[in-house]
């Protein structure tokens, strides 16, 4: 039986937040994203997704306890909230705002998402592919809220690749919320996916699959026929990703004084990778052409690359020791099904310990930790052109911006409450994921200081820095500057938005963060 990751990766909350099973998107409406990781057992990689807000009217649970948890326990307003002038654009100024530039296929989409179509995205509730409108597909995915896990996305990336239409149901993992009882008498497991086909229920990412391969025949092949040369090296690459997956978590949480030798054994598993990939020439497992093989691999890599360059300061990508392994992570990025589900590794490294427990770090690993979490500056203005993660912009700059923007401006009272979190009460009990606090109360008092940054903020995301005036005379600066940080911790990817999105969502919380913090000094 394979380890289960399943309903153990979460998400990040709005990045790795926290804030809940629907904390986890600050930005969705209709479904949480902010999501925590869970841990594994000693049979997977389990579903211990414990965020858990109450739903919020069509918002999710995440702004539901947000919200309710700003009644009680609110400090009084900060001294000089009278004579606050706040020179920021309304919500609804930025709403028409945004709605001007916008083009017109960025207008149209979240309708074309919800009637099915479009390129695939986190957020998508039914995919039809070629299926005509109205059409109810047979299957149904229940996957982690956060998009964490990394065996619900091999079926999730196996869907779309297939085209098979399906709909999509999403659970919180343990570590960051509290299944919902329905998914309990679904699943008495309570591990993710799960699937149903024509009401009948399935679980366990490889049954699953097999069960998608012998109901839909017609479907785009993914496996080589026997006959095929390729077919014998199926089953012994399928044991190697597995080698692979026991190598890197046996370095990622073992302890130091196993450090360097589990470094070996690992660095042993991925040089034989790097020759399975080589042996037929690529880009991927099978030649020029994609597989299931493919699918399999990629959520742990990701995974892998992520997390082992943030805890252990090794750098698989664009590493000249590894330009098989290279080529293949650039093949599955040229491929929607892969680009537009795919994380950030700095998501990857803040869900790992809450999934998998405790990631031992290594001194070396600190400049790497630095880059990726923002501490070393570079989550701010202007963004870094790259880094040690590699950073492909597929569109303009504006386009990555009004994506935020519009994430932002989908549920602004929710991401005001829910950064005001900062400054208010822990909740109790705690959950394992560190960034995620679905219990937490947001301190009512800063609402209104909040609001009006987070407005300027949407404001320099649409029209540039230079439109926003400095922040002189604003409020408690240095408390509001806690709370655009505590939010800019938590924006999880793909949950609340595409990593080119993050970037620049982060960079212009942590640039106004900054103007704050220097208004006081």
């Amino acid at each position: 039986m394979q380890m289960r990751m399943q309903a153990t990766l979460l998400p990040t909350t709005f990045i790795l937040a926290s804030i809940s099973t629907t904390v986890v998107g600050f930005f969705l409406s209709p479904s949480p994203t902010l999501v925590s990781p869970g841990r594994t057992t000693s049979k997977a990689w389990r579903n211990p997704l414990k965020p858990s807000l109450t739903r919020y009217s069509s918002l999710g649970g995440m702004f539901t306890q947000m919200l309710s948890g700003m009644v009680k326990g609110s400090a009084p307003p900060p001294a000089g909230m009278s004579d606050f002038k706040d020179p920021a654009p309304s919500w609804a100024d930025l709403k028409a705002s945004l709605s001007q530039r916008q083009t017109p296929e960025e207008r149209a989409l979240p309708d074309l998402r919800a009637a099915g179509r479009g390129p695939p995205s986190s957020k998508a509730e039914i995919r039809l592919f070629d299926a005509p409108d109205g059409y109810e597909p047979r299957v149904t995915l229940y996957r982690d809220t956060a998009a964490w896990c990394p065996y619900c996305e091999k079926v999730w990336m196996y869907l779309e690749e297939k085209r098979i239409p399906y709909r999509v149901k999403k659970v919180p993992m343990r570590c960051y919320g509290q299944k919902p009882a329905w998914f309990s008498r679904l699943s008495a497991t309570g591990l993710l996916p799960v699937m149903e086909l024509d009401g009948d229920v399935v679980i366990e990412s490889d049954v699953i699959i097999q069960t998608l391969e012998d109901k839909f025949p017609e479907a785009v092949p993914l496996l080589p026929l026997a006959s095929d040369p390729d077919a014998a090296a199926v089953g012994p690459l399928l044991r190697l990703e597995r080698e692979l997956f026991s190598g890197w978590l046996r370095w990622l949480t073992g302890s130091t004084s196993t450090n360097e030798r589990s470094k070996m054994i690992f660095e042993g598993v991925l040089g034989r990778v790097e020759a399975a990939l080589s042996e037929r020439g690529g880009p991927y497992f099978l030649g020029s052409g994609f597989s299931l093989i493919d699918c399999i691999y990629v959520p742990f890599m990701e995974r892998i690359a992520g997390s082992l360059c943030y805890y252990k300061g090794f750098v698989i990508r664009n590493n000249p020791q590894y330009p098989a392994i290279e080529r293949w992570f650039q093949g599955m990025e040229s491929r929607e099904s892969f680009a537009n589900i795919k994380s950030d590794w700095y998501t990857h490294a803040m869900d790992m310990p809450p999934q998998v427990g405790s990631c031992s770090s290594i001194p070396e690993a600190a400049p790497y930790a630095a880059e990726l979490s923002g501490k070393d500056g570079s989550w701010t203005l202007p963004v870094r052109p790259d880094g040690v993660e590699p950073f492909r912009r597929t569109r303009d700059v504006g386009s990555c911006q009004r994506e935020a923007a519009a994430q932002l401006l989908s549920n602004p009272e929710a991401v005001v409450a829910f950064a005001a979190r900062a400054l208010g009460e822990p909740g109790v009990p705690p959950v394992m994921a560190e960034l995620a606090d679905p219990n937490a109360k947001a301190n009512e008092a800063y609402i209104p200081l909040l609001d009006a940054a987070l407005r300027a903020v949407t404001h320099s995301l649409l029209e540039g820095p230079e439109a926003v005036p400095p922040p002189t005379g604003f409020v408690a600066p240095a408390e509001v500057a806690r709370g655009l940080d505590y939010l800019r911790a938590r924006v999880g990817v793909p949950r609340d938005m595409s990593y080119e999105a993050a970037r620049y969502f982060r960079a212009h919380l942590g640039w106004y963060a900054g103007l704050l913090r220097a208004s006081v000094q």
